[in-house]
């Protein structure tokens, strides 16, 4: 088969603020399609989003990007036979930027997850093992979720300075009990909120928002939560956190603004390593901010022999930061998300990257979401360590743990989906 249309439109995430959709038509009028997600807490270091500017949707419009990709990609496209890696080289060479100025992050990500798809439908495979084959990877694995529970920060204002305050399920082999798992923890959180006579509120990636007296307070909830579930499913249950501090540090000052307290970076560690000490913490996400290569190396020394210690804006799926913080030995795992380096083929070498250097990898959803689910194909094409999708609320966090359980099904009965 041969790729006969491309084409895309401005739709809207999760959040009610414009994205983008490319659709693939294939000559046997087959087609995909594909949505790109984007950030709320976004790293100073991502790849470029093309947005509209001027009045019009306060000025967040994608009118320009589907320009793009209608009247500059795909021609690239047309009548050749779908191929991910090499449509990515191509928009990679058009681009000629360091940080996709010229077409757009956004616009090149929704050609090359399409064109993915695209590529699976010609060869009749799954998705899962077309981004294996990509990858050069012989196998496949399901990744563990991490299921966001409690959210804070940016993406919910409550008053909490962490951002993400994640329940993940060890040592269980089925991605059904792992989902049964974490949807149960999610109705005894529930219950727990309404006995303090605090309201359901959601944030952005899906968790709980109520206003909380402080870090401590909710990380007592979560521990009371685990405490409760491990007793219903015999399960170790551990506490993962993303701070995602460069959100609360004060570049004038270099301090941290930790629930209205001015810290040092060391200051900061000491904290974490307390919470380390005083709770079941399995892993802690951009604990300091991203630029702050030194301190990262105090933190990783640390507390590295009880916690993972995890790079997102540090790294933003960027292989050369990468390869820089494995250098300087600051990180044990890296958050993968395309959308911030552009194309589903860099963020493959990123995994390669991590992989050949035993770091762990966890495959990441955005704030901004859509129903897509390519994410969890990639994830187990990838054989991810972890996943994280957000939270038990809304169709597009919902998406991938559905898909996660079609694809478990299919690998264990061989229906396809």
């Amino acid at each position: 088969m041969i790729v006969k249309n491309v084409y895309a439109r401005e739709i809207f995430n999760s959040r009610g603020i414009p994205t983008i959709e490319c659709t693939i038509v294939l000559d046997s009028d087959i087609f995909v399609s594909s949505s790109v997600p984007s950030g709320t807490s976004r790293g100073m270091h991502e790849a470029f989003e093309l947005q509209d500017q001027g009045p019009r949707l306060m000025g967040m419009g994608m009118r320009k990007a589907v320009t793009i990709i209608n009247e500059t990609i795909a021609p690239l496209c047309i009548g050749k036979e779908p191929n991910g890696k090499a449509i990515d080289m191509q928009m990679l060479q058009l681009d000629g930027t360091t940080n996709k100025t010229k077409l757009g992050a956004n616009s090149m990500l929704a050609v090359s997850m399409a064109m993915y798809k695209a590529e699976a439908k010609n060869h009749a495979m799954p998705l899962y093992h077309c981004i294996a084959s990509a990858a050069d990877f012989n196998s496949v694995a399901l990744p563990v979720p991490m299921f966001n529970l409690i959210n804070g920060a940016m993406h919910a204002y409550n008053g909490l300075s962490i951002q993400e305050h994640m329940i993940v399920p060890l040592g269980v082999d089925s991605m059904h009990e792992i989902i049964l798992i974490g949807a149960t923890c999610n109705m005894v959180l529930k219950e727990i909120i309404r006995a303090k006579s605090r309201p359901l509120v959601y944030g952005d990636e899906g968790g709980i928002a109520t206003r909380f007296t402080d870090t401590y307070e909710a990380l007592d909830v979560l521990l009371q939560v685990i405490q409760e579930v491990e007793q219903l499913y015999n399960v170790s249950l551990k506490i993962a956190l993303d701070a995602a501090a460069s959100h609360f540090y004060d570049a004038h000052e270099d301090v941290y603004i930790w629930q209205k307290e001015y810290l040092s970076a060391d200051a900061l560690i000491n904290i974490y390593a307390a919470i380390a000490n005083r709770y079941p913490l399995y892993s802690l996400e951009d604990g300091l901010n991203e630029v702050d290569w030194i301190g990262w190396k105090r933190l990783h020394e640390r507390i590295d022999d009880v916690t993972l210690i995890v790079g997102d804006d540090l790294c933003v799926t960027d292989s050369t930061r990468i390869a820089q913080a494995i250098q300087d030995d600051i990180l044990d795992a890296v958050v993968i998300k395309p959308n911030q380096i552009g194309t589903v083929t860099e963020a493959l070498q990123a995994v390669r990257l991590c992989k050949q250097h035993d770091v762990q990898i966890i495959v990441s959803h955005r704030s901004c979401e859509t129903n897509d689910d390519f994410i969890a194909d990639f994830a187990v094409g990838v054989s991810a360590d972890h996943i994280k999708a957000g939270g038990f609320t809304g169709g597009e966090h919902m998406a991938k743990y559905n898909r996660l359980l079609q694809i478990e099904e299919e690998l264990l009965t061989g229906m396809k989906y």
